[in-house]
């Protein structure tokens, strides 16, 4: 099993590398991120190479977002001929950053450049177990790179309820809802922070963050459509932030959030 993963994860490195698209010795223009989706034995994975200076990190995803392989290393430019090409070497891989192994195997290869894509030639260099191919490369921007949005606290500074209540948080970017609701937890008084933490994956910066927020004075129906107060509400998505609402003339609070 580890020897079939390390040849999985030299493969699939070697497929990004041809999204660095440069001059002979020339890194800066290999410096940023990219992302390429390929299948193998019917799975889908998304693959990660960030080139900083003359090293690399790398790391194959599957849907869902679990990480099955980190790798990392150095890497320089070089020219094959008439032909644009990059090293890779050094190379170490694992489950984790804290389990890696050094893999005897440079890599090499040559690749043509688009605007923000590439196609790439994989596994020429040398004869190998995997099959020669050509794959198209993503350059991902700042705009379109996808993190995870973290919901970190609601400060409510003013409530229309006026006894202690219950709340229910539902937050949305696209088609993904995340709620945040602790049964049976009553709050109360105004001016409190109730820190939520709630973490929705795969948001873009400047996405748009649809929500729900409801209270109710009895315990459980905070979540259903019978509760006493309810705010629908949005805000656009950037690296953090807070807004501040007021649906009601006594309902007055600030959502604060970041990206990571």
């Amino acid at each position: 099993m580890k020897n079939i993963t390390l040849s999985l994860a030299t493969a699939f490195l070697l497929a990004s590398l041809g999204s660095s698209a440069a001059l002979a010795n020339d890194l800066d223009a290999l410096a940023g991120k990219w992302v390429a989706k390929v299948e193998s034995e019917g799975q889908t994975f998304k693959q990660v190479l960030e080139i900083k200076k003359n090293k690399f990190t790398f790391e194959i995803v599957r849907d869902g977002g679990q990480t099955e392989l980190y790798a990392e290393g150095e890497v320089k430019t070089e020219a094959y001929g008439p032909f644009k090409g990059a090293k890779f070497y050094k190379i170490r891989s694992g489950k984790t950053p804290s389990e890696l192994e050094s893999v005897d195997d440079d890599r090499s290869m040559i690749y043509s450049l688009g605007a923000n894509e590439m196609t790439m030639a994989v596994n020429f260099d040398q004869n190998r177990d995997e099959p020669a191919t050509a794959t198209r490369y993503t350059k991902m921007t700042a705009a379109a790179e996808t993190k995870a949005l973290v919901i970190d606290k609601i400060v409510m500074h003013q409530s229309p309820q006026s006894a202690e209540y219950y709340l229910c948080f539902d937050a949305a970017v696209g088609e993904t809802t995340k709620r945040f609701n602790v049964p049976d937890k009553a709050y109360e008084k105004d001016g409190i922070t109730i820190v939520t933490d709630l973490t929705i994956p795969n948001a873009r910066k400047d996405a748009t963050c649809k929500f729900v927020l409801k209270l109710d004075d009895l315990a459980g129906d905070e979540c259903g459509e019978d509760m006493d107060n309810r705010s629908d509400g949005s805000f656009t998505v950037t690296d953090s932030g807070s807004q501040e609402f007021k649906p009601e003339d006594q309902w007055l609070y600030t959502i604060y959030w970041h990206l990571k």
